[in-house]
């Protein structure tokens, strides 16, 4: 690394910890609800406390006159609600919230007297009552076990109802990358959000970044009736999440591996070409945990991808005669343009080739094979290298934080900064750094 690139990124990290906190709009997710007692009586001034089960981070509020609570702007995952009031045994629901989406739950509270135990799970239903939004979440158990071309998560776009791959012969589907249609828009309609931050390609409407399958923990996609929160564009709004470090250590790695042994010959080619060269590699790692137990967290992951891909060509090249414009064995003839006749023998005079020429002529190969018009037969191998991860850094404050009574605790966390680096040759980069506050603020 040259030394005028380490200050680069020494003050790009300097810039990065001092700028201001950035809310994420894809972290609107909600738990609401009410506290109830035996009756079904709603208790005022319960405590309320929500605990994040992956990096116990808490967040406690109390109901309010009618035993109603809500804690806004919540990432997806798997959380802990529990609710007390004096009097009363202690009530603990487990509820699973996917991305941007509202649950809604009563939390029951039975007299300290007794001897049952409340203790139910709940996640959020088909039908979204609290809103007229269609969209369809993408799982991460989706995107992990069902096939994808290439490792392209966005191609599960097509489980949503209304979304189709784009017609033959357009723009999207000409241009050889994943593109498709949400309700009979244009391919190049849609908007692709990435933890909050837009991710269009700004000149062909497409995504511009595809993170790796691991680092993907969920997505969403809006077709139609969504709120002023997302726009842009006028089709579907892609909302993807991406993983983050949790209290527990894990990781995964890969490699998917197309060897050239068992290919076949391309029917089209000569018999005796021999099969061209057909290796392809695509492996990764991810690895995800704590820094610091309960208060910062990391994941990272990388993907590579070797391929070296030969296509069997055949093509017609000048042979060592012509080079030096003999054509007497050549079905060409060569033209005097000063007589409009042909050459003497058809044989060029050595004082009418130009020597720019002849210095054209002798970078072509010589001719391999015998066939009229199909003289030379090759299969050269074309090798490409693309490599691509995010990285995440996360912390937050182990004591949690506090809303008044019958108040909405909107503290939330998201992305803060981006950077994104590539370069071209044959060779693809994608470079993201993630760094934020759990409760909100950039570190």
């Amino acid at each position: 690394m040259t030394k005028s690139r380490s200050i680069f990124l020494l003050a790009l990290g300097g810039l990065l910890f001092l700028a201001p906190p950035v809310r994420s709009q894809s972290l609107r997710g909600s738990i609401v609800g009410r506290v109830l007692d035996a009756s079904n009586l709603p208790l005022a001034n319960a405590a309320v406390t929500l605990v994040e089960v992956e990096t116990n981070r808490e967040r406690t509020t109390k109901s309010g006159a009618n035993g109603e609570f809500a804690i806004t702007l919540l990432p997806p995952g798997t959380y802990r609600v529990a609710a007390s009031f004096v009097g009363y045994r202690k009530s603990i629901r487990s509820v699973v919230l996917l991305v941007n989406q509202e649950v809604n739950i009563d939390v029951p509270l039975l007299p300290e007297k007794s001897n049952e135990r409340v203790e139910v799970s709940a996640e959020a239903g088909l039908l979204k009552t609290e809103s007229a939004t269609l969209s369809t979440v993408i799982q991460n158990r989706e995107i992990r076990n069902l096939p994808l071309d290439g490792r392209n998560f966005y191609e599960l776009t097509l489980l949503a109802p209304g979304s189709a791959p784009a017609a033959p012969g357009s723009a999207g589907s000409d241009r050889g990358d994943f593109s498709f249609n949400i309700n009979g828009a244009r391919e190049d309609a849609n908007n692709f959000l990435l933890d909050g931050v837009y991710n269009g390609d700004p000149k062909l409407n497409g995504f511009a970044v595809t993170p790796p399958v691991d680092a993907v923990r969920e997505y969403e996609v809006l077709t139609s009736a969504y709120d002023a929160s997302f726009g842009r564009n006028g089709g579907g709004q892609v909302n993807v999440v991406l993983q983050s470090g949790t209290n527990k250590l894990h990781g995964t790695a890969f490699e998917f591996l197309r060897n050239s042994v068992l290919d076949g010959t391309n029917y089209f080619a000569p018999r005796e070409v021999s099969a061209p060269k057909d290796i392809r590699n695509q492996f990764g790692v991810s690895l995800g945990g704590p820094l610091r137990k309960n208060r910062t967290f990391f994941f990272v992951d990388y993907e590579g991808r070797r391929i070296r891909e030969g296509i069997t060509q055949t093509t017609n090249v000048p042979t060592a005669a012509e080079r030096i414009g003999d054509f007497s064995h050549s079905s060409l003839v060569p033209i005097n343009l000063f007589t409009g006749a042909p050459f003497t023998n058809f044989v060029i005079p050595k004082n009418q080739l130009d020597p720019i020429a002849l210095a054209i002529a002798a970078l072509y190969p010589l001719p391999n094979r015998s066939t009229p018009g199909q003289n030379y037969v090759a299969s050269p191998t074309l090798a490409e290298f693309s490599q691509r991860g995010p990285f995440g850094l996360r912390s937050g404050q182990p004591e949690g934080e506090s809303t008044e009574p019958g108040k909405q605790s909107q503290q939330g966390g998201g992305p803060a900064h981006r950077f994104e680096q590539s370069s071209g040759h044959g060779a693809e980069r994608d470079c993201h750094l993630r760094l934020f506050d759990a409760g909100g603020r950039t570190q």
